[in-house]
């Protein structure tokens, strides 16, 4: 848990220079790529992303994309339901 909150508060360190509606502006990057599966990887292993806002409002942008969406982990072939 401890490396994970600092990876996000570090990751939400960078976006607070370069966010618009997504990590890097107003455009989805890579950055954003790797945003998504981190918070993903927090709420699994009991880190509440809640203490960025930031980086929880991105996700929703992110995640209101249809190729976002069909990539999240619960909707792949071998994902655990």
């Amino acid at each position: 848990g401890d490396f994970v909150r600092a990876g996000l508060t570090a990751f939400d360190a960078q976006a607070a220079a370069s966010a618009g509606r997504f990590c890097v502006g107003d455009a989805p990057s890579i950055a954003d790529c790797c945003l998504v599966p981190q918070l993903y990887s927090a709420r699994r292993f009991g880190v509440d992303p809640e203490a960025w806002p930031r980086l929880i409002a991105i996700e929703a942008a992110c995640l209101a994309l249809p190729a976002f969406a069909a990539a999240h982990p619960d909707r792949q072939p071998d994902a655990v339901r």
